[in-house]
């Protein structure tokens, strides 16, 4: 039986009032040391376009106690209320495969149905194994094993995130996305 995977990723997008950059540093330093005694790993921050304001902090917990212990300590509660002197805040929840299934420029979108997720997934991914696989391991037969075997999960993943998945989920989004799904918060295929 298939384990399914409880981790919720958390996207926090600060605009920032211009010149308080600093502050906004400052901040976030205090905000993954502080997440990070609830459980959050993997902290990632953006800057979407140089010099612009927006600042996007990514941060990923175990499961949906953790984040929601986050949610409701009095830490967070103060860094929030810090932050909005110098900024002003949206926040995203995803809980899996859904990051790759985004829509530029909308907002809150109930994810795909998982089945949907993992069939433009499988779309995406199988001609890129194919492709790696003929072309580029080949080439790597000399080297080490363990080198070797990450250029495949490198390669496919980086290609699937900034390229296929994007185009996919734009290209099928009637599928994905029915008109239906924006208008009740529950909806399931």
């Amino acid at each position: 039986m298939e384990q399914e995977d409880k981790r919720i990723t958390t996207v926090v997008t600060r605009n920032l009032i211009p010149g308080r950059e600093r502050d906004y540093e400052e901040w976030a330093r205090r905000v993954v040391a502080a997440s990070t005694r609830y459980g959050a790993t993997g902290h990632t921050f953006l800057t979407p376009d140089a010099g612009a304001p927006r600042r996007v902090l990514i941060a990923q917990f175990p499961d949906e106690a953790g984040a929601r212990a986050w949610d409701e300590s009095k830490e967070r509660d103060q860094l929030v209320r810090e932050a909005d002197e110098f900024s002003t805040m949206e926040i995203q929840r995803l809980t899996g495969l859904e990051t790759w299934f985004t829509l530029p420029g909308e907002r809150a979108v109930v994810p795909p149905s998982r089945w949907k997720q993992l069939l433009l997934t499988l779309m995406g991914a199988y001609p890129l194994v194919v492709l790696v696989s003929a072309f580029i391991m080949p080439q790597l037969q000399s080297w080490p094993l363990p080198v070797r075997s990450a250029v495949l999960p490198v390669v496919l993943l980086t290609l699937m995130t900034y390229v296929v998945m994007p185009l996919l989920a734009q290209l099928f989004r009637g599928w994905l996305y029915p008109r239906r799904s924006f208008d009740s918060p529950r909806h399931s295929d």
